[in-house]
């Protein structure tokens, strides 16, 4: 062969290499291209389905529910983005007790992304999972003290002369016992958690959701088979919005579902069934709360979760009652300000309520904003009232008209004192309010519910015990197990999703 020849086929085999190298070359380029291409699509997809399940928890939250829908993102003004003209398909599932399935899909291309989520409905607020929640500053002042359950605070806890807890302690910053110890498993290092999450709490300001949830659930509260309460009490009645509530072994108070009270609540005496109170202004607890058929037994016989899941199964039927006050809830006689039967639980008291408490919404803390004379409404308005609280004053604890002019006032009650004592021993029910628990209590008095507050001034004597109601514990989900519309955070909350 010669040279010539031997030129040309080096010549071709070295252009068919070049020539199968670049088509290589060009497929792998025009493949990651595509896969690029799809990745993105896949992207998109994704951004438009994830729009389609915030379109579904909107509708969940302003209850305007529909089975299922085919949209479009709309654009604003004049820019135009050709991910408008893709469609978002979203289909919501009923699956009973408040929890809602939302499916949506989208597709770019070749490329479907579909998201799952699972959405409860008005879930219940984590701040009733203990038997003590105080949202500025807890104090358990006192070897007297036993609380049977879990407490917190989203402010610091403070513990004196080796109180009882009988479950964790949560604060949001120190918890300190002075030196002192603490009594119970709550007195172990493991079962204290300082610098815990701060749990946000209900805010009660604006009364039209549980006005329309106590209108369509029919709540009623009943005496002697008087109806006195029928879903909302106040103004569009005619009615001056405050009541008196009394009821005794043979008649007691019934409640059935969620009422509203728009003025001042005062209630003594038995009460039954299941429901909430509302007040638009203070509660005041003037004397004993007794359940008519509440469980045999405040609390479980241990902490194992069988033997509290099984007291609970067995008591989920009983008495229980939410009392939540958009103001505060007053214990006891306020109007006995001499003697050896005083309240003076305004010795505490008044030095608490102060809104300047910084950008964290907890007094005592020194962050930016705290004490600076300067309301920042975004951070420091926790009753949502859009005014600045200063302390607490007598005003704030006396009723807003005198007890006489009060509806259901019994005719042989002339003044608050004639109703109220300062010797209360016992307390069941849910005790909720934005602002301040306070007052005097009798001598080895015990609480059969919880106490949820933003501020705490008990003055007590002798013993005080809090025994936790596991009924109302978040792990059981409020609507499968009991009908009581307490306090809610959030409308929605998602707790599952999955693709």
């Amino acid at each position: 062969m010669n040279k010539k020849g031997v030129a040309l086929i080096t010549t071709m085999t070295f252009l068919t290499v070049l020539f199968l190298g670049g088509s290589s070359y060009l497929y792998m380029v025009t493949e990651e291209s595509r896969h690029t291409e799809r990745q993105i699509d896949m992207q998109k997809a994704f951004f438009l389905s994830e729009a389609g399940i915030e379109r579904a928890i909107w509708r969940l939250a302003n209850d305007n529910v529909v089975s299922s829908e085919t949209f479009k993102i709309k654009g604003t003004g004049e820019a135009t983005n050709y991910l408008e003209d893709q469609n978002i398909t979203v289909s919501i599932t009923d699956q009973g007790n408040d929890i809602y399935q939302v499916t949506a899909s989208a597709q770019i291309s070749s490329s479907t992304r579909i998201l799952n989520v699972l959405v409860q409905k008005n879930p219940p607020a984590k701040i009733f999972d203990y038997a003590y929640f105080i949202n500025n500053w807890g104090w358990f002042y006192g070897g007297g003290i036993t609380a049977n359950g879990d407490v917190r605070s989203n402010g610091r806890f403070d513990l004196r002369s080796r109180p009882r807890v009988e479950g964790d302690i949560y604060a949001g910053f120190e918890i300190d016992d002075g030196g002192d110890g603490i009594q119970g498993s709550g007195g172990e290092a493991e079962n204290q958690h300082p610098y815990s999450e701060v749990l946000e709490m209900p805010n009660l300001y604006n009364m039209s959701y549980y006005e329309t949830l106590a209108q369509d659930e029919g709540g009623t509260i009943v005496v002697d088979g008087v109806t006195l309460v029928d879903g909302v009490f106040g103004d569009d009645a005619g009615e001056d919005g405050n009541i008196v509530l009394v009821g005794t072994s043979s008649n007691p108070i019934e409640i059935d579902g969620p009422v509203v009270i728009r003025g001042d609540v005062v209630i003594t005496g038995t009460i039954r069934g299941q429901g909430c109170i509302y007040a638009g202004r203070n509660i005041y607890l003037a004397d004993d709360i007794n359940y008519k058929n509440g469980p045999p037994s405040p609390r479980p016989s241990s902490n194992n979760p069988s033997v509290v899941d099984q007291w609970v199964e067995a008591h989920k039927d009983d008495d229980l009652v939410g009392f939540a006050a958009t103001e505060s809830i007053v214990m006891g006689d306020y109007t006995a300000t001499s003697g050896s039967d005083r309240w003076y639980a305004n010795n505490y008291l008044f030095d608490m309520g102060d809104e300047d408490v910084g950008q964290d919404g907890i007094p005592d803390t020194d962050d930016t904003y705290e004490e600076d004379t300067i309301f920042q409404q975004q951070y420091e308005d926790l009753d949502g009232d859009g005014v600045k609280d200063n302390d607490y004053t007598w005003a704030e604890v006396q009723t807003q008209v005198p007890i006489t002019d009060f509806a259901n006032c019994p005719t042989e009650v002339s003044s608050f004192s004639d109703l109220a004592t300062n010797s209360i021993n016992r307390l069941d029910g849910i005790f909720y309010t934005n602002h301040a628990f306070a007052g005097r209590t009798g001598n080895g008095v015990h609480i059969n519910g919880t106490i949820v507050s933003k501020d705490e001034a008990i003055v007590y004597r002798n013993t005080i015990t809090i025994n936790y109601d596991e009924r109302i514990h978040s792990r059981y989900g409020q609507s499968s197990i009991i009908n009581l519309p307490l306090p809610i955070v959030q409308k929605v909350q998602v707790i599952r999703w999955w693709e």
